[in-house]
């Protein structure tokens, strides 16, 4: 960067200082020009790249020109003809907006008319050139108004000097004559620099582009201070140098507004995924987990309408074509949007993967300290978290709920007689039964041994029986070799009311434990109410 610095003040000095003025334009101008358009072909920005040669290898052959004291030669001004070209279909390769903050650079457009209209031959078409491509410019402009990139804007302050010097020179031309060490001539140079800067590779530190930009915009009023430069030549460089500052100013203003939105949008993102704990989501279903995540996901990308984890079989929302994969490790995950997305965050699909596969890890574990892992049904510590918050869902709603116990007739014997694998067995397939017989809502509990117990939620007693008759019939019907004969159950059912309290909810779980002791009792295969 110290070279930088240091190659501009020389460039500055000599093009300002009196006596090496005309050195500077005949010889060290030229040579930038060369220089940066090697630069920009070496770094694949061929067309820019060419345009500046073209400029650099037209101002070599006019200083040669000048040093031999020969009248001009039209076959001299290809070089320039082929700059313009270029540098035209370099301006077009640019995006742009349509046209609104910059409509206050109309003023120089209306001044490269101007020099069309003066007398100067081929000079009146450079200015009319001039006025077409300030006419490109300002769309770029916009542009970068609303999405500053500070390369960029060196590129287009440089177009800017270039095309004002250009201006400056016809207008002169055709004033008397320019006078050769003009200082305007150090815009050009200043022009080629900015270009190689802007679209080379090099890395600028953050102070540095904004400041060259704003001592590009106001070199143009500077260098036009003195005579012969007439006064509506000054007053125009000065009301580009005024817009073109407020303009960076501008965007340097929406700029910082975009980054501090950016980092608010970054905090809500973060703070959403911290949120996914097993604290809040042990008990939940992976599908209000992956809604969660979408919602973490809308806080940077508001396009986004859906999310897919497929080895779980997970999507909410709904899928687009606009799909983004997420990195899971291993897992095929997407994010979908309705729209391309129209920012890019880093980062920010990893981590969004990477705390999705946490917790649903952590939702696995969770599961298996709460389930019974022989028939996947809640076991007591399960049947504790989940019990207050039916009944919650009871008080609020005012439902009626059931309990009922059920038991496996003559299980010790069954252990006896073929082992424990075949009285496992037919554990899973009651609790298979049991599963598929019951609702979301409703807790199916292995509450020990061969117990199970179910808390059946919008259930009153005769719904209860209902429920536990199908139960008991399809266990019945349940063929599990090598027992040769059905197997049947023992049921008590208590409650059918709405809940008062979570005593009051324990009080019929107990109730129902004993209604189950007395149709034992009672011969077994039978439903007791308490």
């Amino acid at each position: 960067m110290g070279f930088i610095l240091a190659f501009l003040v020389v460039l500055v000095f000599l093009g300002l200082f009196p006596p090496t003025a005309p050195f500077s334009e005949l010889w060290v101008e030229p040579l930038v020009a060369l220089l940066a358009g090697g630069y920009l072909l070496r770094h694949r920005a061929p067309v820019w790249g060419g345009a500046v040669l073209g400029f650099g290898l037209g101002d070599l052959l006019w200083s040669l020109e000048e040093l031999r004291g020969e009248e001009g030669n039209l076959l001299l001004e290809l070089p320039y003809f082929l700059g313009y070209a270029l540098l035209t279909l370099a301006l077009l390769s640019l995006p742009g907006k349509p046209v609104r903050c910059t409509r206050a650079l109309l003023p120089l457009i209306l001044g490269g008319l101007y020099g069309a209209m003066v007398p100067g031959g081929v000079d009146r078409v450079y200015a009319l050139w001039d006025a077409l491509l300030l006419l490109l410019f300002l769309p770029r402009a916009e542009r970068l108004l609303q999405e500053m990139n500070l390369k960029e804007a060196l590129v287009l302050v440089g177009l800017l000097l270039f095309l004002v010097a250009d201006l400056a020179y016809v207008v002169l031309e055709a004033q008397g004559g320019y006078p050769t060490g003009h200082p305007v001539h150090l815009l050009w140079g200043l022009a080629y620099l900015f270009f190689a800067l802007g679209l080379g590779p090099l890395a600028l530190p953050s102070f540095l582009g904004p400041g060259l930009a704003f001592f590009g915009v106001w070199a143009m009023p500077a260098t036009l201070l003195g005579d012969p430069s007439p006064l509506g030549l000054r007053l125009l460089a000065l009301y580009g140098a005024l817009v073109g500052g407020l303009g960076l100013l501008y965007a340097g203003y929406l700029e910082r507004k975009r980054i501090t939105a950016r980092q608010a949008r970054w905090g809500h993102f973060l703070e959403r995924l911290n949120r996914l704990s097993p604290r809040v989501t042990q008990t939940l279903s992976p599908e209000a987990l992956l809604l969660e995540a979408l919602e973490a996901a809308r806080e940077l990308w508001p396009e986004a309408v859906g999310l897919e984890v497929r080895a779980r079989r997970g999507l909410v929302g709904e899928r687009t074509p606009h799909a983004v994969p997420i990195p899971m490790n291993g897992d095929t995950a997407f994010l979908y949007f309705q729209t391309p997305p129209a920012e890019d965050f880093p980062g920010a699909l990893a981590l969004l993967g990477e705390r999705i596969r946490q917790v649903l890890r952590q939702m696995e574990w969770g599961a298996m300290a709460l389930q019974d892992p022989l028939t996947g049904l809640w076991n007591r510590r399960g049947l504790e978290l989940e019990l207050p918050k039916l009944l919650a869902l009871a008080s609020r709603y005012a439902a009626p709920v059931s309990v009922a116990f059920l038991d496996i007739d003559r299980f010790k014997s069954v252990n006896d007689a073929y082992g424990h694998p075949v009285g496992d067995e037919v554990l899973r397939r009651l609790g298979a039964i049991v599963q598929a017989s019951v609702r979301r809502e409703d807790l199916a509990v292995r509450y020990g041994g061969e117990e199970f117990l179910l808390v059946l939620y919008g259930a009153d007693l005769e719904a209860a029986r209902e429920v536990v008759e199908r139960i008991r019939a399809r266990f019945r019907g349940e063929a599990i070799p090598p027992i040769p004969h059905p197997l049947t159950l023992s049921a008590g059912v208590a409650g059918g009311k709405v809940p008062k309290s979570l005593e009051e909810l324990e009080d019929w779980i107990l109730k129902a434990d004993f209604a189950l002791l007395r149709a034992k009792e009672a011969g077994r295969n039978r439903v007791t109410f308490a």
